[in-house]
């Protein structure tokens, strides 16, 4: 703080300066003057705390700089010192707010007892300010809370009260929101002090809304937000929900309202490379998926070719269709993970019979549970399972390499009830058809449609012992032909297919599903 010391004698200045510890009241610089003009131009270049002078100057007396002082409304603190104490001069100076008239030469004891009371003032007359600050920002934050709520109507009477301006053809509500576990409570504090010039209005802990009345209003709030996202690490937590644009204040109810059911679904509606949602792009995206039904056991299979035949981008437009199918759904937490999960489990025991040490490789069951409780969104979570498919993804080309063949087979084996083609596998692997029938035969012993023969006659016996009839037989185990089924059966089995079901009725039929086709799914 400053001190102002005014007096005709520059060494009753200096001593005033000795007399008691200024520094131990917080007092660390000092300011000299022996007249009103000099004083005045001291006080407008330094604003001073605290005044201490006499009431006779150079040029004027001291009661000619008290009125000044008042006239202008400048606030500082004032000692007189007086060696011809007056009546009416200390009555006017105590009327004025003078905080002490003392008698000249200064006692220390006096002084000092003045100068505390100084302190006390200053401090009292800042906790004063700070209350009625607080007290017209609550005041302006419930007004507008309620307008947002709509439980009250703007008006323009609010404007000269509240400084509240509404009347614009242009509305957006922006709303900044928080996770539940974000420990970063003085976030809108810091927030605004980058939006002081927009209208906002905190509701919780965990939003924060803004009101723009202009496109470009709305463009400078985007660009701060992104600017604290970037360089300010507490707020990469921070989202941003854009409402959709209103032309009147009547319909600022609507848009809050519009605002917190996209909040309330956070965890659905969050998207992953972006910490700004859009409400009307979000109305559209879950228009496109409203008609998207999901079975999830075909998308299990489905999964499953994705990751055997390596389709890393068909895998990941799988996994989108299952987030927008629970996004539109919304299912409690609690299903969605079980879901998640579910599928998860099953694609994984199918990968690790082909692959064991797949096992290995992937999350197991523990971690992914803690993993997807632990996640603020789906996204992550849809994220997260897509990390370790490609993983598997990835462990598989490698193991390929070593023996294609090996996945030729698991192919056949998870597909021989669909036609099936030898140019064709060879597509889907990357390989040249005549090359990878070399191979085969070389590295199996046998040609492709040998085995392929072999792996359909044993599937064949499998549904012939449940009962199936020879027809549905031939049709299940991928051959088209009823005729070439049977010379097929007799040659690898030494009996029709007629025979060796026969030989299997006496026995109790077991239920039998038949096998779902499985190309392309």
């Amino acid at each position: 703080m400053k001190v102002l010391f005014l007096d005709r004698e520059p060494l009753v200045r200096k001593e005033l300066q000795k007399i008691i510890p200024w520094g131990q009241y917080g007092f660390t610089e000092y300011l000299e003057a022996d007249c009103l003009t000099d004083a005045l131009a001291l006080i407008r270049a330094e604003n001073p705390d605290l005044i201490v002078t006499d009431l006779f100057l150079k040029d004027l007396s001291g009661t000619a700089l008290i009125r000044e002082l008042r006239k202008s409304d400048y606030g500082a603190k004032i000692i007189i010192l007086s060696e011809d104490s007056q009546f009416e001069d200390a009555k006017f100076a105590l009327n004025s707010g003078v905080t002490a008239y003392l008698g000249k030469p200064a006692d220390p004891e006096d002084l000092s007892w003045a100068v505390m009371r100084v302190i006390e003032e200053i401090q009292n007359a800042k906790l004063i300010s700070i209350y009625y600050e607080q007290s017209a920002m609550l005041s302006k934050n419930n007004l507008l809370s309620n307008i947002l709520i709509g439980n009250m109507t703007y008006v323009k009477e609010m404007e000269s009260i509240f400084h509240i301006e509404l009347d614009a053809d242009y509305y957006r509500l922006i709303a900044f929101t928080l996770p539940a576990s974000s420990e970063t409570a003085n976030i809108w504090d810091e927030a605004l002090l980058h939006l002081k010039s927009c209208l906002s209005v905190t509701f919780s802990e965990s939003m924060l809304v803004l009101i723009a009345l202009s496109p470009n209003q709305e463009q400078f709030i985007l660009r701060q937000l992104k600017n604290c996202q970037e360089n300010y690490p507490p707020y990469d937590v921070l989202l941003g929900i854009v409402s959709p644009q209103a032309s009147s204040h009547t319909e600022l109810s609507a848009l809050y309202s519009e605002l917190r059911r996209i909040d309330q679904n956070l965890y659905y509606y969050k998207e992953k490379q972006s910490n700004l949602l859009y409400a009307d792009a979000l109305s559209q995206r879950l228009d496109k998926i409203q008609q998207t039904d999901l079975d999830l056991i075909s998308f299990t299979e489905t999964m499953i070719q994705h990751i055997l035949l390596l389709q890393g981008s068909e895998l990941e437009e799988a996994l989108l269709s299952l987030h927008d199918f629970l996004c539109l759904r919304r299912p409690h937490r609690d299903s969605t993970q079980f879901i998640l999960m579910n599928c998860y489990a099953q694609i994984v025991s199918v990968l690790t019979e082909y692959y064991p040490p797949l096992e290995f490789e992937l999350s197991g069951s523990k971690e992914l549970m803690t993993h997807l409780s632990y996640d603020r969104y789906l996204c992550d979570s849809i994220s997260y399972l897509n990390d370790q498919f490609q993983k598997a993804i990835t462990f598989i080309r490698n193991e390929s390499r070593k023996n294609p063949c090996q996945r030729i087979c698991q192919y056949i084996d998870r597909n021989y009830s669909s036609p099936l083609k030898l140019n064709a596998i060879a597509g889907l692997l990357g390989y040249n058809s005549a090359y990878l029938g070399k191979l085969f035969a070389r590295e199996m012993g046998e040609s492709f449609h040998t085995y392929l023969d072999k792996v359909r006659i044993q599937k064949a016996a499998e549904y012939l012992k449940k009962g199936v009839p020879v027809i549905s037989t031939s049709e299940y185990s991928g051959f088209t032909n009823p005729d070439y089924f049977t010379k097929k059966f007799k040659k690898y089995m030494g009996v029709l297919p007629s025979v060796y079901r026969t030989q299997y009725l006496k026995k109790s039929l077991v239920d039998f599903t038949p096998p779902p086709n499985k190309m392309g799914g």
